[in-house]
């Protein structure tokens, strides 16, 4: 059965030792003067911008079209895992208003916000393909891609997943292929095919590293 294309970002499962993601995060915020929203399953970077509350200041890695351009060399500190209710701070003190279960589950563009990030350097995340990884792909590096980063109906999912444009060894990539998720409903070799992957230009691990 041919897969079916829901792309929704990255999503921890494992550490490069096979222990598995247990949920850990740190909490980053995301400064009012980033112009472009940021959804669970996002992979950020840091944000040049100020924060306001002493934790570390993060923004999407997407542009308003597309993500990383082509072998460019980004330095990715993680995952959204999570994202915090704009009516309740990080330390679970009201700000202003009172909750609502229509706020979205996304940080909407222009908008500070807090976020949950995984940010261990050894994680391994699954994402879909924009086409199909094939088998011989696995070890090569890999670009970021996604669609526009519009509000998508308030989902609160994201629109990045693995670019299958000319995997090659090139070491500032962004992604490493590192094998094809065996999920009973993944087709290997069929197009939108979910892939793991680790991120090869981590801001807090190793300078990027040569596909194989």
């Amino acid at each position: 059965m041919a897969n079916v294309s829901r792309v929704n970002g990255f999503r921890p499962v494992k550490h490069l030792n096979g222990s598995p993601y247990n949920g850990q995060a740190n909490i980053y915020e995301v400064p009012a003067g980033e112009a472009i929203p940021v959804f669970i399953g996002d992979l950020v970077k840091l944000s040049a911008n100020a924060g306001t509350a002493g934790y570390p200041v993060c923004m999407s890695v997407s542009t308003a079209t597309t993500a990383i351009a082509g072998n460019a060399a980004v330095a990715i500190v993680g995952c959204v895992v999570g994202v915090f209710n704009n009516k309740v701070d990080v330390d679970g003190n009201m700000t202003t208003g009172s909750v609502s279960l229509d706020i979205p589950i996304y940080r909407p563009a222009s908008t500070k916000q807090f976020v949950l990030v995984a940010d261990a350097p050894d994680l391994i995340f699954e994402a879909q393909a924009d086409a199909s990884v094939a088998l011989a792909d696995v070890g090569m590096n890999a670009d970021v891609n996604s669609a526009a980063q519009a509000a998508g109906g308030g989902t609160g999912a994201s629109y990045q997943g693995v670019s299958t444009t000319a995997p090659s060894t090139t070491a500032t990539r962004p992604l490493q292929i590192v094998g094809i998720s065996k999920k009973v409903d993944n087709e290997s070799a069929s197009a939108y095919n979910k892939v793991l992957v680790r991120i090869n230009t981590h801001q807090y691990g190793a300078a990027g590293l040569a596909g194989l």
